[in-house]
C-alpha cells in the first residue's frame, strides 16, 4: 500500500529503514515455515495473472520482435497461506504482502530463503496501433483553416551537432521557433487575420480608480518608507564617519603630545654638555619659564598696539549702526559724573529769581486810564 507523503517524511526524520525491515521479515516468514514443517509456496493474485493473460496475449504476439525495447517491471509479492497460523498473524502481515520488494532486496537473502519467494512480472508494451487509434479520435481534421489551429510543425528535424553544447542547443532552438513565427505570420495575413493591435486600440481598465488608487498609495508609502530607511542608514553612516574623524583627531593630538616629550627628551639629552654643578632640570625649567614670558609679553604687545590704534573700520561702523555695547540695563539712570554736569542747567528756563514784573491795575484805576 502507498504511504502518504507526511507518513514518508516522518519516516525519513526517525531515519527508518524500510530495505532492513523487509528483509527481517522475509527471514522471519522463512523460520516460521520451517518450524512448521509445512512450507507452502505463495501464489501470485489472480487478478494480476488475469490482466496479464487477457491483456498481453495479443500484444505479445504482435511485437514479439521488439522485445528488447520492451520495459520490465520486476514485482515481488509474497503470499503466507498457513491454515493452522492464527488469524490475527495474517491480519498483521497482510499490508506487508501487498507491498513491492525491490530486486535487490530477493538477491541480498540468503539461497534457501529465496525458495519462499515468487517473483512476478508484469509486462508493458509499446502499443502503437492503440496509441495512433487514441489520436486520431480527438485530432482535429485537416480542412480547418491555420487560424483555428495556429500550429506550425517544422519539417526540417533539429540537426545539433553537440547535443550538450547549452549555447548551440538554445540557438537552435531560437532559429526553430523564429522560423515557425515567420510561417504563421505568412498564413495568418493570407487568411486576412489581424495578429497585431491596433495604434488607436484603448484596453479598458480591469480595475476601478479606487482600487487604483488604493494601488498608488501603496506604492507612495512604500517609497517614502524606502527614502526613510536610506536616510536613516545615511545618518548612520553619517555618524560613523564622525566618530572615526573624532577617533583620528584624538589619535593626532596624542601623536602631538608623544612627538613633544620626545622633543623635550632630546633637549634634555642635547643639554648633557653643560656645567655640571648646574642642574639640568633647573636649567630646562628656566627655559621653559622664559618662552611663558616672552609669549605672554608678545600678546601684552598687541593688546597695547591694537588700543592705541582704535578699533578697526569694521568694528567702528557696526557701532555706528548699532550701538557700541556695554550697559543695557539701567542705561538711562544718573551716575556721579551725569549728576555734577551743570552744563545744561538754565536759570530761566528753571524760573529762578529775578524782578518781578508789574502787577496789573485795579479796576478803578483802569477806568480813569
Amino acid at each position: 500500500m502507498a504511504k502518504s507523503k507526511l507518513k514518508a517524511a516522518l519516516d525519513r526524520e526517525q531515519g527508518v529503514n524500510y530495505k532492513l525491515e523487509r528483509q527481517k521479515k522475509l527471514q522471519k516468514v522463512a523460520e516460521k515455515r520451517k518450524r512448521q514443517k509445512a512450507p507452502k509456496i505463495g501464489e501470485v493474485e489472480e487478478d494480476e495473472e488475469e490482466d496479464v493473460a487477457d491483456g498481453s496475449d495479443l500484444e505479445i504476439e504482435e511485437f514479439d520482435d521488439d522485445a528488447e525495447q520492451i520495459p520490465k517491471l520486476v514485482k515481488t509479492k509474497v503470499a503466507i497461506r498457513n491454515k493452522g497460523a492464527p488469524q490475527d498473524d495474517e491480519d498483521e502481515d497482510e499490508d506487508e504482502d501487498e507491498e513491492d520488494i525491490p530486486l535487490s532486496d530477493i538477491e541480498s537473502l540468503a539461497s534457501e530463503d529465496r525458495a519462499d519467494v515468487v517473483p512476478h512480472q508484469r509486462l508493458t508494451i509499446n502499443n502503437t496501433a492503440a496509441l495512433l487509434r487514441s489520436l486520431k479520435s480527438f485530432a482535429l481534421p485537416a480542412m480547418l483553416p491555420f487560424s483555428a489551429v495556429q500550429s506550425v510543425t517544422s519539417e526540417n528535424p533539429v540537426v545539433i551537432a553537440d547535443v550538450e553544447d547549452d549555447l548551440n542547443r538554445e540557438l537552435a532552438f531560437y532559429r526553430q521557433s523564429l522560423d515557425a513565427v515567420t510561417e504563421a505570420r505568412r498564413r495568418l495575413k493570407k487568411e486576412g487575420i489581424p495578429f497585431t493591435r491596433p495604434t488607436d486600440y484603448f484596453a479598458e481598465m480591469v480595475k476601478s480608480e479606487e482600487q487604483m488608487g488604493k494601488v498608488r498609495t501603496k506604492m507612495l508609502d512604500s517609497a517614502a518608507r524606502q527614502k526613510a530607511s536610506a536616510d536613516a542608514r545615511r545618518q548612520r553612516d553619517l555618524k560613523k564617519f564622525g566618530k572615526a574623524v573624532q577617533v583620528a583627531k584624538l589619535q593626532e593630538r596624542q601623536k602631538e603630545k608623544r612627538e613633544t616629550l620626545d622633543r623635550i627628551s632630546t633637549l634634555k639629552r642635547k643639554r648633557q654638555g653643560a656645567d655640571l654643578t648646574t642642574n639640568e632640570g633647573d636649567m630646562f625649567d628656566v627655559a621653559l619659564e622664559d618662552a611663558a614670558v616672552t609669549a605672554s609679553k608678545d600678546r601684552a604687545e598687541r593688546r597695547a598696539k591694537g588700543a592705541a590704534d582704535g578699533p578697526n573700520r569694521k568694528r567702528q561702523k557696526k557701532d555706528s549702526k548699532f550701538g557700541f555695547g556695554g550697559k543695557k540695563r539701567f542705561s538711562k539712570s544718573n551716575d556721579a559724573q551725569s549728576a555734577g554736569d551743570m552744563s545744561g542747567y538754565s536759570v530761566k528756563k528753571m524760573k529762578g529769581g529775578g524782578k518781578p514784573g508789574k502787577s496789573r491795575p485795579g479796576k478803578s484805576k483802569r477806568a480813569r486810564m
